[in-house]
């Protein structure tokens, strides 16, 4: 483990930022750790993540301004291709472990306090964060999921990673039946879904099975839209009270810092 100091950026004047290198088993994961100058203790701590670019500086700029204001420790983790080629789904490169060292470590050396964190995912990182979340539901504060190409419904008749039924990989099926056990109790977690209300093409990073297709949509606005939908029919179905908000981002396609820009971040620093 290695933890190094960068100079804090200019748009970011009062917080500390610093890098970290973790490693677990064999692999390694780093994270830009980012500590306001005033920590707000009433809220949770933000984890951030980038999707398949790998974006981490990106999502960095665009949520350390917002977080340094309202008092929010940051943490940026990035899941390089050598380690973590799919970091997406929950199955052979368990990237849920990665995550839940870096807690673990942050809380130990008292970066931070709180067992539960906020997290926020970006397209394929929108799909690690909520799949994040129904596995270890105890320890997240709120879910935040953006712009996902595909989710993990609620639903025990579609194969996992796509629904809690038997997994289509082997490798799959400890996550899967977490997943299954926590699926009340995650229902019960205050979670946001964001989406560009133009983004509605069908580029090649976009998955188009036709199972994907055909229970969730063809776009991702329209894949979203029915993730939103499928919680709350769980919920209900449960008497639960759903705490499911959907928020399509005007004027925003398929673009992260776009669609930032367009005041996602700041509602994402601010729920």
């Amino acid at each position: 483990m290695c933890i190094a100091p960068i100079h804090p950026k200019a748009d970011t004047p009062t917080a500390t930022q610093k890098r970290l290198c973790l490693h677990v088993g064999k692999k390694a994961v780093s994270a830009c750790v980012q500590i306001p100058a005033r920590v707000n203790s009433s809220l949770a701590p933000m984890i951030a993540l980038h999707g398949i670019s790998r974006n981490a500086d990106d999502i960095l700029h665009a949520f350390g301004p917002e977080c340094d204001r309202v008092g929010r420790v940051l943490v940026v983790p990035r899941f390089s291709r050598k380690h973590w080629p799919h970091f997406q789904t929950i199955a052979r490169h368990r990237p849920d472990r990665a995550l839940l060292a870096l807690m673990d470590h942050l809380r130990q050396t008292g970066v931070i306090s709180s067992t539960r964190v906020s997290i926020f995912g970006y397209s394929g990182g929108a799909q690690l964060a909520h799949r994040f979340a129904m596995i270890y539901p105890q320890r997240i504060a709120s879910l935040h999921v953006a712009a996902a190409g595909w989710y993990c419904a609620p639903d025990h008749k579609q194969a996992f990673p796509m629904g809690l039924g038997q997994p289509a990989e082997p490798e799959g099926l400890n996550a899967a039946s977490l997943a299954k056990r926590q699926l009340r109790n995650f229902l019960t977690l205050p979670i946001h879904v964001y989406v560009g209300r133009e983004d509605v093409e069908r580029d090649d990073a976009l998955r188009k099975d036709p199972s994907i297709e055909t229970h969730q949509g063809r776009s991702r606005l329209a894949r979203a839209r029915s993730y939103a939908e499928s919680l709350r029919r769980a919920a209900r179905a449960r008497s639960i009270p759903a705490q499911v908000e959907f928020t399509e981002l005007p004027g925003c396609a398929h673009d992260f810092s776009i669609c930032a820009k367009a005041g996602m971040t700041r509602l994402v620093c601010t729920r």
